[in-house]
C-alpha cells in the first residue's frame, strides 16, 4: 500500500480517499440510485445537522432509509420516487447549495407530505435500532446516554 501512495500524487490520494466512502456507500444501495442517494443525503443532513453531536450522516440514515424502502417500508417506495423528483425539479441545485439556502428550500416544503414522510423516517433511523440499518455505533443511544439501557447495544423491545 505504502508504494502506491507514493505513486499517487498527494492532491490525487487526498481526493481518491474522500470520495472512498461515498463510492463504498454507493455500491450497497438497494433503493435509490447513486444521484438520489445524494439529494436524500442531503436532506437528511438538514433534518438532523451534524453540531457538536452526531447528525443524520454518523447515523446512516440514508442507510436506514434504503435498507427499508426495499423491507417494511416498501409502500412508501413510490411516494418516494413521486416526491423526491418533484422537490429535484423545483430545487435543482439543493445538493450543492450552502447550509442556509438548503434550510430555505426545506421551509418551502415542510407542510409536503414528502417531506414530512422523510422527517418522520430520518428520526427513525436517527433514534431506532441499529439492526434495522440505522443509528450506527448507536451514536443517537450514547449521545442521550441510553445504550446501556438499550439491551447491550440491541433493542429487543420493551
Amino acid at each position: 500500500m505504502i508504494w502506491i501512495m507514493q505513486r499517487i500524487a498527494r492532491r490525487n490520494f487526498v481526493a481518491l480517499a474522500a470520495i472512498a466512502p461515498a463510492a463504498a456507500g454507493a455500491a450497497e444501495l438497494q433503493f435509490f440510485s447513486a444521484v438520489d442517494a445524494k439529494w436524500i443525503d442531503a436532506l437528511m443532513a438538514q433534518i438532523i445537522p451534524t453540531d457538536d453531536t452526531p447528525g443524520a450522516r454518523e447515523a446512516g440514515c440514508l442507510n436506514y432509509l434504503d435498507r427499508q424502502l426495499t423491507e417494511a417500508l416498501a409502500r412508501y417506495s413510490a411516494a418516494y420516487r413521486s416526491g423526491l423528483k418533484e422537490f429535484q425539479t423545483t430545487h435543482p441545485e439543493f445538493p450543492d447549495l450552502d447550509a442556509a439556502a438548503q434550510v430555505a428550500a426545506l421551509q418551502a416544503i415542510e407542510r409536503t407530505p414528502f417531506f414530512g414522510m422523510l422527517v418522520d423516517h430520518t428520526m427513525q433511523g436517527f433514534y431506532g435500532s441499529p439492526d434495522h440499518g440505522g443509528n450506527k455505533g448507536e451514536v443517537s443511544w450514547k449521545m442521550m446516554g441510553i445504550e446501556k439501557h438499550m439491551g447491550g447495544g440491541h433493542w429487543h423491545g420493551a
